[in-house]
């Protein structure tokens, strides 16, 4: 089966790889591509040959089988709306909304129109996430007590966003910072990790750099309903090339888990000893590639749009328990 796919606006720092991922495949044909910013999209639709259409109505006229949206975050909304409404699948940037306003009406469109969502947690395909699920699921640590994840980078330290891309620095074209743009990928990892959900929040957010207007550090701590407690670091304030970018932590009652330089590693109370786990090869790598697998076989993207809004509610909790100083009660009203 070859999959029509259309791009909607290269604002987005993966918008590139996106593009090359889907250009690398033989059961692709990208049928055209529409940038709001005519100058941006022109770059890029010569840069990756592509015919860049004056509008999203030609585009829709079209009928891809699925569009990936990589415009700044204030313009989800909109295009997710068109398209649902034309039942066309999407693939969303996360995070999807400015706000979990806009989160929860983009959730609302997707369930009226019954098309297939989903949006860019990568962190699931992971293998080394795909094992610790697996040493979990076998009991390899006992029960659960607590979570430490950080995704980070040094964005603000090494002001990676400019001209095209200076839009991640700005509220109203972003909805947040540092936080908003990584720790979203934390918030989803920790439901992912615990299959469970989040019932309160408590929050620090900082700009520490100054490089941008937008917060650039944040560090949410988050009770779930089993009782396990989890700690959430993101932001653009980690110099740390290696080792890797995104520690990870699960601690429970008879063993450890930790995401090392070499892959997971955990420990095993009951069989005394350090064990380096044979990776797990995974085949679906990202969410773009799910999204593909999803529509040729008739299933659901491994990611759905309510995940993508709970996500996004624990971020907006964080952010709200540090406006206010105060724990936040989850699901927000």
């Amino acid at each position: 089966m070859r999959l029509r796919v259309g791009i909607v606006s290269f604002a987005h720092v993966h918008a590139p790889g996106h593009v090359e991922l889907l250009k690398g495949r033989g059961d692709v044909e990208l049928i055209g591509a529409f940038d709001n910013n005519r100058d941006r999209g022109l770059y890029y639709a010569n840069r990756y040959g592509l015919e860049l259409l004056p509008s999203i109505d030609l585009l829709i006229r079209r009928r891809p089988d699925f569009v990936v949206i990589d415009s700044e975050t204030v313009m989800h909304l909109e295009y997710v709306k068109m398209f649902a409404e034309n039942s066309i699948n999407v693939f969303c940037e996360k995070p999807i909304g400015s706000n979990i306003q806009m989160a929860r009406e983009i959730k609302n469109i997707v369930e009226k129109h019954g098309i297939l969502f989903t949006t860019g947690f990568n962190s699931r395909f992971n293998q080394d996430v795909v094992k610790l699920k697996e040493i979990l699921a076998e009991g390899g640590i006992g029960d659960l007590y607590m979570v430490r994840v950080r995704i980070a980078h040094s964005a603000a330290i090494d002001r990676w966003f400019k001209e095209w891309t200076l839009w991640f620095g700005v509220r109203e074209l972003a909805g947040g910072g540092g936080l908003l743009d990584l720790g979203i990928h934390a918030a989803d990892l920790l439901r992912y990790i615990l299959n469970d959900e989040a019932t309160e929040v408590s929050g620090v957010v900082t700009n520490l750099t100054k490089t941008y207007e937008v917060d650039d550090f944040g560090v949410g701590i988050v009770s779930f309903s089993k009782g396990t407690l989890s700690i959430l670091e993101s932001g653009w304030v980690q110099v740390a090339e290696n080792p890797s970018l995104s520690p990870l932590e699960v601690y429970g009652s008879s063993g450890t888990i930790l995401r090392t330089p070499i892959g997971i590693v955990y420990y095993s109370r009951d069989r005394k000893a350090w064990i380096k786990p044979s990776p797990t090869q995974v085949t679906i790598r990202n969410a773009l590639e799910d999204m593909m697998d999803s529509i040729k076989m008739g299933r659901k993207p491994t990611i759905t749009v309510d995940d993508a809004v709970k996500a996004q509610e624990i971020i907006e909790a964080v952010y709200l328990s540090s406006k206010e100083k105060r724990a936040v009660k989850l699901p927000l009203q």
